[in-house]
């Protein structure tokens, strides 16, 4: 098997999909609806998964309906990856699964078992997590500012009305009435709630491929050779799946149990020290000097000759030996000698709580601090870039005298200085403000003014008893009492899409 067989376009393109963003929309629904039925239809793959629709929050928004971050000492390097490329990351038991999956794949390959010239003979890794700090600075910087300066602060007398940052800040949140109810969210919670950040934030996908996502053609052609259902079945295999619009990115599937036997581990036939030492320092995890991977074999039927690379940690037992147990320490629990995972095998709902619980932090407890620090150097770099604006006087009525001009000179603002005139107080009203308005809710004037004195009112009071926790206590009751989370049901691939389902949101993926 050294060619793939593919159909010539040429003479057969009634099989072939033109779709892509180019196309009306009458032309692109009929051309989609051919992608979805004839060039990757559901039966093609048993683990297809849908990222541009039902499942578009899948790792992005946790069990309680709040949007998440994976922390950053849980991610690990992928090996595999695109030589000359940068160092790629993603969730520790994700990146197990990759190594098995490509090792198996490459075996394959090697054997002519698949198609040698098919993109999927030979796959490397050439993209995965990004923090959503990365793509909030460049959504800020890219276009809330440039929206800021070049079309608000241009209208009018916008601009000689800011002489300082209190000026600034007023005319920040006259925009921010405007951006945000027209065209879009200000913090990372609105982001990711509002399907503007990318879904390999999440930590649980693998992209093998830098290709359009809306060239359903090249998709069909490319990526939906005659290897790809053998390709599908055999990622499920390590526990994943494949999205059915984005056919080259891998999606780490945490129904499939293989998924599972990553995290929890199998019974350990052996240890390896191979190329672990990679990992020893890594530039974003550290230098965490990780033990040799262990392996066995997956306890699944029909899988029992499928190899697993996992990881163990060593511990004492209750005599004092040295022991070691397979799979993630922060996922298990320990009785005695005995060790069970922290979730129910079995139970989605409850394996998606204790992925979210362990390896991911809920992004609103660090939405104001970045959105001030934004503040501040776009206040910052205004200033310097236009340090002399000419102000106009208004004459007391009935003085007869005309208005005078003059110019000032403004300055720009320290972080220390910027933080005695905006604390605590300012923080807490400012995130109310945004993401109510984010939330578009339908609120009295009234009601938010009772709203935010609670806030105050648990701030101040904690202030004097216990002053180190009393923001942080005031944010959390913010957020669980006043904002809550995007959506009360339990997203899993089986339901996260029913916060979609009624809406038509742009789509950044």
């Amino acid at each position: 098997m050294t060619t793939q067989r593919k159909l010539d376009p040429l003479t057969n393109p009634e099989i072939y999909s033109y779709g892509s963003n180019r196309l009306g929309s009458k032309s692109i629904f009929f051309e989609r609806q051919k992608y979805d039925s004839y060039m990757f239809p559901d039966f093609l793959a048993s683990n297809f998964i849908q990222t541009w629709t039902t499942d578009r929050f899948y790792g992005i928004i946790n069990h309680k309906g709040n949007a998440v971050k994976p922390q950053v000492r849980h991610l690990k390097s992928l090996q595999f990856v695109k030589e000359g490329s940068q160092n790629l990351y993603a969730l520790d038991f994700v990146a197990d699964a990759w190594y098995d999956f490509v090792k198996k794949v490459k075996e394959l390959s090697d054997n002519n078992v698949i198609f040698r010239d098919s993109p999927w003979a030979k796959p490397f890794a050439v993209k995965a997590w990004s923090p959503i700090e990365d793509d909030y600075s460049k959504y800020m910087r890219e276009e809330i500012y440039p929206a800021f300066t070049d079309n608000f602060m241009s209208f009018g007398d916008n601009n000689k009305r800011v002489s300082n940052i209190h000026d600034f800040i007023d005319r920040v949140n006259e925009f921010l009435e405007i951006i945000i109810t027209d065209a879009g969210p200000i913090t990372t919670s609105g982001l990711i709630e509002g399907s503007y950040a990318p879904l390999y934030m999440s930590g649980l996908i693998i992209e093998i491929a830098i290709d359009a996502y809306d060239d359903d053609f090249n998709k069909a052609y490319k990526f939906g050779d005659r290897n790809f259902s053998f390709i599908a079945n055999l990622a499920a295999q390590y526990g994943f799946s494949i999205d059915k619009n984005i056919p080259w990115r891998l999606v780490a599937d945490l129904r499939n149990p293989a998924m599972l036997e990553y995290i929890l581990g199998v019974p350990i036939e052996g240890i390896e020290t191979g190329d672990n030492v990679q990992y020893v320092c890594d530039p974003l995890v550290g230098d965490v000097e990780l033990p040799p991977r262990a392996y066995g074999f997956s306890q699944i039927p029909g899988l029992e000759d499928v190899i697993r690379h996992i990881a163990f940690f060593q511990y004492e037992d209750d005599q004092g030996n040295e022991q070691i147990e397979e799979g993630y320490k922060r996922y298990k629990t320990r009785e005695g000698n005995d060790w069970s995972p922290t979730f129910k095998r079995g139970d989605q709902a409850d394996t998606f709580r204790a992925m979210f619980e362990t390896d991911y932090i809920e992004t609103w407890a660090s939405d104001i601090e970045l959105f001030e620090n934004f503040l501040l150097r776009f206040y910052n770099f205004y200033v310097t870039s236009r340090q002399d604006v000419s102000i106009q006087s208004t004459p007391l009525a009935g003085s007869g005298c005309p208005p005078l001009t003059f110019s000032i000179r403004r300055e720009p603002i320290s972080e220390e200085d910027f933080r005695k005139l905006y604390g605590d107080r300012w923080r807490l009203k400012t995130f109310y403000k945004l993401r109510q308005l984010e939330r578009s809710t339908d609120l009295t004037t009234r009601l938010k003014a009772h709203q935010i004195q609670q806030v105050m009112n648990i701030y101040n009071l904690t202030l004097q008893t216990n002053p180190d926790i009393a923001y942080p206590r005031a944010l959390r009751a913010l957020q669980e009492d006043f904002i809550g989370p995007a959506d009360k049901g339990p997203l899993t691939l089986n339901t996260v899409g029913d916060i979609i389902l009624q809406q038509a949101i742009p789509v950044k993926l």
